[in-house]
């Protein structure tokens, strides 16, 4: 999402526009961003919304093609020159050759390299922007949430994106190995052989992606069955063992938005096998694996434009049982798990479930993420 006040553009030219306008702001006059909200209906967003999604999948599409027909160029030679006996296939993409073999670290080491770097590279750049740069003053008041994480909380974040971005390799360089030896296959095998069906997957990867999060991410969370239900809360159990330890962050940055468990982190990343179904090109696949990647670290930082805050999940960290996937799919609003404020979460769940949420957080142990939502018992 662009964020109010932001020109639909702004993801695709991610962070140029948004520098531009942080280094307009006038530090010495009071500003007054517009207040942060949610509107959506069964149909999703607007034409604006979605047009500003398709040219973020568009970057992320975009930067996988490059991953893949231009890096290998150069990373292959330096696992050349590293090892003594160099892997034939390791000047391209290894799902086109290289991986075949198995799994070896002359080619999977490029992979992890280049996906902790980038990792690295974004979020600890963009943190560093928001958080700790000449420019954080002015920008305090386009702060989501006004309070401020404290260092260690960004410093163990930063620890647990990078191993889920160790996960997220694991599966790149698994669809690499399923492709390579040909336990499955690709079509077309070049991009533009099927132009127009490959231009609709990559504009709209968010879209195809998010009904995957939205169940694993629901799963994740109480189920809250019936009274006398014999369906076990197996919800409950994942939450507490598991995806408890993303709500950690109930004042989230960049780094945050992947802060996940490995089992979560694993499970995400996933959703990059999705184009398997349609036996769809290694681009697409990469290309949602990135998505998943900036979009969760850019969508977590904190702040509304000219941040990237995504201020519908903001409101999922903020009161958890709520907003569990993303306004691009509306599966909230037809599953009636929406929110656009807090007081909402009264209406979705009524005001004795809402204690019991209460209660699950203050067991978690969550910290001030519990104070918020006290209010509503």
């Amino acid at each position: 999402m662009a964020g109010a006040g932001a020109d639909f553009y702004m993801p695709a030219c991610w962070p140029f526009p948004h520098l531009n306008r942080m280094l307009k702001i006038d530090p010495k006059a009071k500003q007054n961003p517009p207040k942060p909200k949610v509107v959506l209906s069964g149909w999703g967003m607007d034409a604006v919304g979605n047009l500003t999604s398709s040219l973020a999948c568009s970057r992320n599409f975009l930067i996988a093609c490059a991953l893949i027909y231009y890096l290998p160029g150069y990373t292959g030679p330096l696992m050349d020159d590293l090892f003594t006996n160099p892997l034939p296939g390791n000047h391209q993409y290894p799902a086109f050759g290289a991986a075949a073999g198995g799994f070896d670290v002359r080619w999977m080491l490029p992979i992890l390299a280049r996906n902790l770097l980038g990792t690295w590279a974004i979020c600890g750049f963009w943190d560093w922007i928001l958080y700790f740069s000449p420019l954080k003053e002015r920008l305090a008041p386009y702060k989501l949430n006004p309070k401020y994480p404290s260092n260690w909380r960004i410093l163990h974040d930063a620890m647990m994106t990078t191993q889920a971005s160790v996960c997220g390799t694991a599966v790149e360089c698994f669809l690499c190995w399923l492709w390579a030896t040909g336990r499955w296959s690709m079509s077309p095998n070049e991009l533009w052989e099927q132009p127009l069906k490959n231009f609709i997957c990559a504009i709209t990867i968010t879209h195809w992606r998010i009904p995957h999060f939205y169940f694993i991410h629901r799963g994740m969370h109480p189920w809250r069955p019936a009274k006398g239900s014999w369906i076990p809360d197996v919800g409950k159990f994942l939450y507490k063992h598991v995806h408890g330890l993303h709500h950690k962050s109930y004042n989230p940055t960049a780094f945050s938005g992947t802060n996940m468990h490995p089992v979560e982190a694993t499970a995400y990343y996933t959703a990059g096998m999705i184009p398997l179904l349609w036996k769809g090109h290694p681009a697409l696949c990469l290309g949602c694996i990135l998505d998943c990647g900036i979009g969760a670290w850019l969508g977590h930082d904190g702040f509304q434009w000219p941040g990237s805050g995504d201020y519908f999940h903001q409101l999922h960290h903020a009161h958890f049982d709520c907003n569990y996937g993303a306004m691009h799919v509306p599966i909230d609003y037809w599953m009636g798990t929406y929110i656009g404020c807090k007081e909402d979460m009264n209406k979705v769940w009524g005001k004795e479930t809402v204690k019991a949420i209460v209660k699950d957080i203050n067991d978690q142990d969550i910290g001030e993420g519990a104070a918020d939502i006290n209010k509503l018992k």
